[in-house]
């Protein structure tokens, strides 16, 4: 029942480490307007995120792009996977 569902929802991890340290990952949020077919997401990276000194890494900012446009894709057409991500970075 409800309670079984939230007690494995619970103890479900997604990735190897978890951590427990608020801010030090991904830290984001996504506004969707569906008449308009845009969105806008809020995105802070802790430091766990940092690739060179001061700079957020590469793959951490293809997640955000992948999540982001997903999540629009997502909500104006239903179920959605991406099949190809290409970014060339400079």
């Amino acid at each position: 029942g409800i309670h079984l569902s939230k007690l494995i929802q619970a103890k479900a991890r997604l990735f190897t480490r978890n951590v427990k340290e608020q801010g030090a990952t991904f830290e984001y949020v996504v506004f969707v307007n569906k008449e308009e077919k845009r969105c806008v997401c809020v995105f802070q990276a802790g430091h766990l995120l940092e690739g060179a000194p001061g700079h957020v890494h590469g793959g951490a900012i293809a997640t955000i792009i992948d999540t982001v446009t997903g999540t629009l894709a997502g909500f104006l057409s239903g179920p959605i996977m991406t099949a190809n991500l290409s970014i060339d970075y400079r």
